[in-house]
């Protein structure tokens, strides 16, 4: 789950509003006033807002409605989150007309979007839009991309770990698993030493960053990063006497997840707001 709905709303013309609009069965039809409606909805989440005069003429007219409301681009509204809100208000909307089968129609049709364009979000009832967490660590992912255009140490190191996933997606090697968790440790301390303006190790720079809520935060970083050097074959060596069971899948996917996760606190140019998504 990875896109989000200012990127796609363009494609909700076809995939949800003219479906609803041309609804109709043998005892009912969708209601003439439907973009009438919802653009008066929308008015709430948009930025700058439509005029009195638009909205009066929208009221009035629905050809003039609809004509406003399917021009809308994503980027109108006021955030992610306002297209979030909007659209579960526009279910109440659907469902004060009262006609059979409609309010269906548009959950299932909204689901489908959902599923289509691999949205980071799921429909639970009653009818809320939930932001899921994969989303997030997506973002989180395109910000380390873009913290690296300028860095071409960065984007090498970040080059490396990719090779190394892929890698040992392919090969199950234990010594390709090993690589990856190396290769991705040693992005989060390229990150960290770009930040410090010095190189030096990621446990020593951690001691010198200051942007932890906590120090215990920090120690977890810490002790991940002593896991990665004290695990034979890792980063070093390492301790066979700390070895308390071989390394499995697992262990290479959540060490990489974590040490790319927090990137978040080594570096001051990741955009919080981006990557939670709103």
């Amino acid at each position: 789950m990875s896109g989000n709905l200012r990127q796609t709303w363009g494609y909700l013309t076809t995939d949800l509003w003219e479906p609803l609009a041309d609804y109709i069965t043998k005892d009912a039809a969708a209601p003439p006033d439907l973009f009438s409606d919802l653009f008066e909805t929308a008015d709430d989440f948009l930025s700058p807002h439509p005029t009195d005069t638009e909205l009066e003429e929208a009221r009035n007219n629905p050809d003039k409605a609809r004509q406003r409301f399917l021009a809308l681009k994503g980027t109108d509204f006021v955030s992610e989150s306002a297209i979030v809100y909007f659209l579960e208000e526009a279910n109440k909307v659907i469902a004060d007309y009262e006609i059979s089968g409609y309010e269906d129609l548009y959950r299932r049709l909204l689901r489908d979007v959902l599923r289509k364009f691999n949205l980071r979000y799921r429909l639970d009832e009653p009818f809320t839009l939930r932001f899921l967490l994969p989303g997030s660590f997506t973002n989180l992912y395109a910000e380390l991309h873009r913290l690296n255009v300028g860095n071409g140490h960065l984007a090498g190191l970040l080059t490396d770990f990719e090779k190394a996933f892929d890698r040992y997606a392919r090969t199950y090697d234990p010594t390709d698993l090993k690589t990856c968790i190396a290769k991705a440790s040693n992005y989060a301390e390229g990150l960290a030493s770009t930040t410090h303006g010095t190189p030096g190790t990621l446990g020593a720079i951690c001691d010198q960053l200051t942007d932890w809520p906590h120090d215990k935060v920090k120690e977890a970083l810490k002790s991940l990063y002593k896991f990665c050097s004290d695990y034979p074959g890792i980063r070093h060596a390492g301790n066979p006497a700390g070895v308390r069971r071989d390394l499995a899948m697992r262990d290479m996917t959540l060490a990489s997840l974590l040490l790319l996760s927090f990137a978040g606190y080594l570096s001051p140019s990741v955009d919080e707001q981006v990557v939670l998504g709103i």
